[in-house]
């Protein structure tokens, strides 16, 4: 644990530095200047812990515990961190979690797929234990799918996603989740 955590407190602390040479250095460039950025600016977030564990944020047991009840009826504040915990502990309750992960990966995708890379290899502790974040990425696929039937504004945002990580793990997530997103949408046809 402690292992990773310093490797995620390290990374965090790349990216914060490489973003905010990124800006100096941007800052001092003229208009016409042909330096473009290339890291995607990430939102602000409130992250103590990159954790699928409901345990963690004291999310176990159901709708008795008033933490649990709190996500599941607040989808929209809950931190990410928690909804996404929440999310792979609720079972059927979880159609509005994933829900509102649909929304926050429209709105903020840079977040949403940062958070999940920075889960790394954690699984989730069902069927054969696929990697956590993969998961999340076929649930954000298939509420757009099945829910709303296929959305403009998704396609429009894995497009721009796709040209902003062309490869990497960031790249091999959207695959996941493109790969749902279509058979997902036939499944619904």
């Amino acid at each position: 644990m402690k292992k990773s955590f310093a490797f995620i407190f390290a990374l965090l602390l790349f990216l914060l530095v490489a973003c905010n040479s990124a800006d100096n250095s941007s800052a001092q460039q003229s208009d016409d200047s042909p330096l473009e950025m290339t890291m995607p600016e990430l939102e602000k977030t409130d992250w103590l812990a990159v954790s699928t564990d409901a345990e963690v944020f004291n999310l176990n047991g159901g709708l008795d515990n008033p933490n649990f009840e709190y996500v599941f009826n607040h989808t929209d504040a809950a931190p990410l961190d928690q909804l996404i915990a929440f999310a792979l502990v609720s079972d059927a309750l979880s159609e509005g979690a994933y829900e509102e992960l649909r929304s926050r990966f429209l709105e903020a995708p840079n977040t949403v797929l940062a958070y999940l890379v920075l889960m790394g290899d954690q699984t989730v502790d069902f069927w054969d234990n696929p990697p956590a974040a993969e998961v999340i990425c076929k649930e954000i696929a298939s509420a757009d799918a099945a829910w709303h039937g296929g959305t403009a504004e998704f396609t429009q945002t894995m497009e721009v996603c796709r040209e902003t990580y062309p490869s990497g793990p960031v790249a091999k997530l959207l695959d996941v989740m493109e790969e749902e997103y279509k058979a997902s949408i036939e499944r619904n046809q």
